[in-house]
């Protein structure tokens, strides 16, 4: 049996405790595209940090500076680029959803709108990494839409890269 790195505690006379099954299958429905936008997006978020859009957070943790990063290096002209592109309509038009807690204490989706400017189009995108990473996105009702999302994400991120010289050279490590 596969443990995963982690060692079962040995009970009294040698036995294992707890020497259940764990089914790992359900991370197998995450698509091959959701596990690129993940890495890919952890690489664009050490470049950020790295270039300097960066503030301290709570208890001098770090935070990106995404909203100062949208408007200020990206701006009005790249929004402009990307919202007429038929490869970013998926974000743009139909943004990934919230994931709420409702009224009565449940996980429930709350649709987000149409997404307006180069700062929503960054909180948009940031959304569908959260989504897909804090969980929610796998294995649910919605993959096909979900999957779109995650191709839009992808090329809005190659596109900051194209954009953006100094974030490409250190997200591509090539100093």
């Amino acid at each position: 049996m596969q443990h995963f790195g982690f060692v079962n505690p040995i009970g009294p006379g040698g036995s294992i405790l707890n020497e259940q099954m764990i089914d790992y299958s359900k991370i197998d429905e995450v698509t091959e595209d959701g596990v690129r936008l993940f890495k890919v997006f952890m690489r664009l978020e050490f470049a950020l940090k790295d270039a300097g859009y960066v503030v301290a957070g709570q208890r001098q943790t770090t935070e990106v500076q995404w909203d100062r990063y949208a408007n200020e290096k990206l701006g009005s002209a790249f929004w402009n680029k990307i919202k007429e592109a038929t490869s970013s309509a998926a974000l743009i038009e139909t943004p990934p959803k919230r994931q709420i807690v409702d009224q009565e204490g449940n996980l429930a989706w709350e649709e987000a709108a149409a997404v307006e400017s180069v700062q929503e189009l960054v909180g948009a995108l940031r959304r569908v990494r959260n989504n897909l990473f804090h969980g929610g996105k796998s294995g649910d009702p919605d993959a096909e839409r979900n999957a779109r999302l995650y191709a839009a994400s992808l090329y809005i991120i190659d596109q900051i890269l194209r954009e953006d010289d100094i974030v490409r050279t250190i997200f591509t490590g090539q100093y």
